[in-house]
């Protein structure tokens, strides 16, 4: 990749997270009708800073910083959560589910909560007598999920996961299937950046070889930002859906960088022309 196409990308993310952002702050300040609204207020909340992270991890080719840091691991990071905050943004704030299957996701994720906060106090060995508390939540809760109608009605893989105690009742093929992601982008989006994450040797051998401003490396450093693109958009498609009178008028660029990114996100790359 060349500098200046790096810093055309640099340029897009920055008009997609800047649109984001002021969505975000249109926001600001509403009354919030329901727990799961509250919830993607949060999550949205979340992914915007993560956003704002990455951008900032992101080298920006100045020759005015001489000694500028060249963090592809923890933009890659960055990028990864970006990416689940989607999910579960999606996940929570989707309106095309009924009022019992919503209760359902709501239960799941407060079991999940108490569930996680009961395991690490009992790792640590913690005295505090609120365990005792969350220890009779977490149960309440449990018993609350097996005997709500969703999941008496659902297919025993789904109640497996439930039982397992994981935060989303559906696979993440099922989960891209609902909110119109395209299958293969995702993996190939979260299995890059997920090397990075984990320390594995395909990124420590793309490491080993890189060196900060060469064509390559510029290359990889446009990765984190072309991965997490198509995720904003769907974001802002998704708080839109939810909130129609926060949406304000964009030029024709934006809305051409906004299609272009969305395209992406729900056909993939194999015919994607930059």
């Amino acid at each position: 990749m060349t500098p200046e196409k790096y810093k055309e990308t640099l340029a897009g993310f920055d008009a997609l997270l800047g649109h984001a952002h002021a969505l975000c702050s249109r926001l600001t300040g509403r009354p919030i009708d329901g727990l799961h609204l509250a919830y993607v207020d949060t999550i949205y909340t979340k992914l915007i800073c993560h956003g704002i992270s990455l951008r900032r991890l992101s080298p920006t080719l100045d020759v005015r910083i001489p000694q500028e840091l060249w963090d592809l691991p923890s933009a890659c990071a960055v990028a990864r959560s970006l990416i689940e905050a989607y999910d579960a943004l999606a996940y929570i704030g989707t309106r095309d589910i009924s009022a019992a299957e919503r209760d359902f996701r709501i239960l799941l994720w407060d079991a999940h909560d108490q569930a996680r906060r009961l395991t690490m106090l009992e790792k640590i060995g913690s005295v505090d007598g609120r365990v005792e508390e969350i220890r009779q939540k977490a149960a309440a809760l449990s018993e609350q999920i097996k005997s709500h109608e969703f999941f008496a009605n659902a297919a025993k893989d789904l109640q497996a996961r439930v039982t397992r105690g994981e935060p989303f009742h559906l696979t993440q093929k099922e989960l891209n299937l609902a909110h119109g992601i395209n299958q293969d982008f995702y993996v190939t989006a979260t299995m890059f950046l997920s090397q990075y994450v984990h320390t594995y040797p395909f990124a420590i051998h793309q490491l080993m070889n890189a060196k900060a401003g060469d064509l390559d490396s510029i290359g990889l450093s446009s990765m984190p930002l072309r991965y997490t693109m198509p995720f904003i958009v769907k974001a802002i498609d998704t708080m839109i859906a939810l909130w129609p009178d926060a949406q304000s008028d964009v030029n024709n660029d934006l809305v051409m960088l906004i299609r272009r990114w969305r395209h992406v996100a729900e056909q993939g790359v194999a015919n994607f022309d930059e």
